[in-house]
């Protein structure tokens, strides 16, 4: 355990060459293409898979952390602190953070493993739900206290540990119900205490995320051609590194990244509309039907006839 001379926690000098630098500003709904999203991380030391290495950051959406295995040390805002398993802390929109995973995690024959829920939360859900409900009153006061940081103890920990566990296997309508009660459970405990003592630190200096800023672009123009040549301009760089940084992050090529995109877009299309198959292959960047069909199935298994056929089968 790392401490100075008056006990408080101290941040490893490597780890922390690393984070003493400007703030990352990003954003995680455009990588993730939800609102609302939760995620279970099994990692050797934490660290965001929307981000190439551990990174000071920030984000416009609420996260909730619930630790399940780890420890080491966070920083929330300009505050410091030990972090073990059980810990959970719900950061405010725009509010820079990190956990770091103590040094022994960053061995190369450490057993160790860190293990992790995050959801985020984007303000906007509860912006246009809550302010014209006075039901919800408890929870718009809490997402403005969360600015400060809320770490979540006793038994309000203990049940939405739970059901964080429960929600990492569920989707739809039961995944943004489980986590309304969530934000309700934290919005009426009496077992949570506010991390940052001095709101007023100046967060100015930060660097946008280029990687966001390229996600929107191919986004927005997915029934457009898309070079290789133009997501690299925004990203301000060569084609050669902006390959090598897209797939660091991603995970994916720039070309996996983007048919996996047009694919989800035409999902989207099959089951919210009527449009005709060809007009769906157009608007989402493919001018031959044929080469749709191809690709589509080798992304869901089926022809984009026979998952149109399934969908309206579902249906009641």
């Amino acid at each position: 355990m790392y401490q100075n001379m008056h006990g408080i926690p101290e941040i490893p000098v490597h780890i922390a060459r690393r984070i003493a630098m400007r703030l990352l500003k990003t954003e995680i709904t455009p990588l993730v293409n939800e609102l609302m999203y939760v995620d279970m991380r099994q990692q050797s030391f934490l660290w965001s898979p929307f981000l190439s290495q551990p990174t000071l950051h920030s984000h416009p959406e609420l996260q909730l952390t619930f630790i399940i295995e780890g420890y080491g040390k966070r920083i929330i805002g300009n505050k410091i602190e030990h972090f073990e398993s059980g810990d959970m802390v719900l950061v405010g929109s725009n509010i820079p953070h990190i956990w770091l995973s103590d040094p022994v995690f960053y061995g190369k024959d450490t057993s160790l493993q860190s293990k992790v829920i995050v959801a985020y939360f984007h303000p906007k859900v509860f912006f246009q739900i809550f302010n014209c409900l006075k039901e919800f009153d408890n929870i718009r006061e809490m997402i403005s206290q969360s600015s400060k940081g809320i770490l979540i103890q006793g038994e309000t920990k203990n049940i939405i540990a739970d059901k964080l566990i429960s929600l990492t296997a569920k989707q739809g309508f039961d995944k943004v119900e489980g986590l309304f009660q969530i934000m309700n459970l934290i919005s009426l405990s009496p077992h949570k205490r506010f991390i940052v003592t001095d709101e007023s630190a100046d967060y100015n200096d930060f660097y946008p995320d280029r990687l966001v800023d390229v996600v929107r672009f191919i986004n927005d123009n997915l029934h457009e051609p898309i070079s290789l040549r133009q997501v690299a301009d925004i990203a301000f760089m060569t084609e050669q590194s902006f390959c090598r940084f897209f797939k660091k992050r991603t995970k994916k090529s720039f070309s996996q990244f983007l048919n996996a995109a047009r694919i989800s877009r035409a999902c989207e299309m099959l089951r919210q509309t009527n449009k005709a198959i060809t007009d769906i292959a157009y608007r989402c960047g493919y001018n031959s039907l044929s080469h749709f069909c191809r690709v589509f199935k080798e992304h869901t298994g089926m022809s984009p006839f026979s998952y149109r056929s399934r969908i309206g089968e579902k249906e009641p």
